[in-house]
């Protein structure tokens, strides 16, 4: 008789800690952001803080109006056609005009095969 009680003791213990564990008796420590202990991060103090700056982030780059020039997806042509709005390459299209060209004359010092 003293065996069937303990066994009827023991299973009514194991459901009961059964029970407790499966609605969540235990459940894990929340920290909230505005508690002055909280030195983690966003995503250790507040997960709903962290979600938010996510979705702000990517609404403030998602509103940058930012568009590919018709001319930058032309294969044979360079994209800045004279500069731009700088004006730095007037007419020659992206590159300066060369700073040595091959016309150039040649002094006497240099003793140059053509004598100009």
């Amino acid at each position: 008789m003293e065996a069937t009680s303990r066994i009827k003791l023991l299973s009514f213990a194991f459901l009961l800690v059964l029970c407790l564990l499966s609605t969540g008796g235990i459940a894990p420590h929340k920290v909230d952001a505005r508690d002055p202990a909280c030195n983690g991060s966003i995503a250790e103090c507040s997960e709903e803080a962290e979600f938010q700056m996510d979705s702000e982030i990517n609404r403030r780059l998602l509103e940058q109006k930012k568009y590919i020039s018709p001319g930058a997806l032309k294969r044979d042509q360079p994209v800045c056609n004279g500069g731009g709005s700088g004006n730095a390459y007037t007419n020659s299209g992206c590159l300066p005009t060369p700073s040595n060209p091959h016309t150039r004359g040649c002094a006497k010092y240099y003793q140059c095969r053509s004598g100009s």
